[in-house]
């Protein structure tokens, strides 16, 4: 039986549930070794032969006139160790080797986030939007945009969990919401402010989490008076939730964010409040982004042994909140926290 690289790696994405693109990079890094030439199989692979790989995806992204070779190398080792520690958890491989340290890069990606000033001013413009055509909900369109702001970043959840435009998308439905605080699953601790469901769209992975006072003040103030559990908690997105997210910042005033390879201007969109509750989770508690926005890991013990419900827990229920969020738990709704200041509804 071949236990090549090739052959592991099929295996590897046969067992895992990954999306269409991380596909592509998986099997874009297994083109790459088997193109360098001197693979060997699994069993037989050592840190001298992973340093050499590296290298040369290094130096080829340079002679491709790659604006970023540190980061492609990093991505093949990232993949590469990945498939490589599966292969040691089915017993392909008897020792895992030592990975070399990561190429130095430059890194764009952690710059394309919303400061807590830029979240104020979106969820004041919120109280400017228009109300859409044929609107019959009983609630204004800013009140459940101001609700979808705190839970994307409170949960860094994708655009489809909250606004269902899609088809596939499976949107937090009134019976995804718990007002009790026992945890629905069965796990972990009681929670006063009660739990939230939803499912992850790009893995299909559940997650039960727990509301903290804000998110519970936002779902508590536009939930109807008898709530369908089938009905989508969120409305106002309409088909295109990005372009309603774009005329939002443009009555916020923000700035377009700026490439810094190409410095070229682009609109912000909904993933981007990923990429910030990502950035404030680190900030606030160190890797606790990883079990909050449900990223893979790597390392076999953190897997499999590692208890991170707690974690998740303690980060969510102490995420210091953006000052405009926490005014309608002081009871200013309507107002802003500081000045007291009204806005008028759209």
């Amino acid at each position: 039986m071949s236990n090549s690289v090739e052959a592991i790696s099929v295996k590897y994405l046969t067992a895992k549930k990954l999306s269409g693109g991380t596909r592509k990079e998986y099997k874009s890094t297994v083109t790459k070794w088997t193109t360098w030439g001197n693979g060997v199989d699994v069993d037989r692979i050592n840190r001298s032969h992973i340093r050499d790989f590296l290298d040369w995806v290094h130096n080829k992204a340079a002679e491709d006139g790659g604006s970023n070779p540190g980061r492609t190398a990093n991505k093949a080792r990232e993949n590469l160790r990945a498939i490589m520690s599966w292969a040691w958890e089915q017993d392909y491989v008897a020792k895992l080797p030592r990975f070399p340290s990561p190429k130095p890069q430059r890194d764009v990606a952690g710059r394309h986030y919303l400061t807590k000033p830029d979240l104020n001013a979106l969820y004041f413009a919120t109280y400017q939007l228009p109300q859409l055509r044929g609107w019959k909900q009983p609630f204004t369109v800013g009140h459940y945009w101001r609700a979808a702001l705190v839970v994307f970043f409170n949960y860094g959840v994708d655009t489809g969990t909250v606004f269902g435009s899609a088809g596939f998308h499976e949107p937090i439905l009134w019976r995804h919401v718990s007002w009790r605080p026992e945890p629905p699953n069965g796990q972990g601790k009681e929670c006063r402010y009660g739990w939230l469901y939803y499912r992850r769209v790009k893995t299909n992975k559940q997650f039960h989490r727990p509301m903290n006072r804000v998110v519970h003040a936002h779902l508590k103030s536009i939930r109807p008076e008898n709530p369908q559990p089938d009905e989508p908690v969120f409305a106002g997105g309409t088909s295109r939730p990005n372009k309603q997210f774009q005329l939002l910042c443009e009555l916020a005033r923000l700035k377009p964010k700026q490439d810094v390879e190409t410095g070229e201007e682009k609109l912000w969109v909904l993933k981007d409040l990923r990429k910030t509750s990502a950035t404030y989770y680190d900030e606030h508690m160190p890797e606790s982004s990883i079990e909050i926005l449900g990223h893979s890991v790597g390392g076999v013990t953190y897997r499999h042994y590692a208890h991170r419900d707690p974690l998740a827990f303690k980060a969510i229920m102490s995420l210091p909140q953006p000052t405009a969020f926490t005014a309608l738990h002081h009871g200013f709704d309507g107002e802003c926290p500081c000045c007291r200041r009204r806005f008028q509804q759209a």
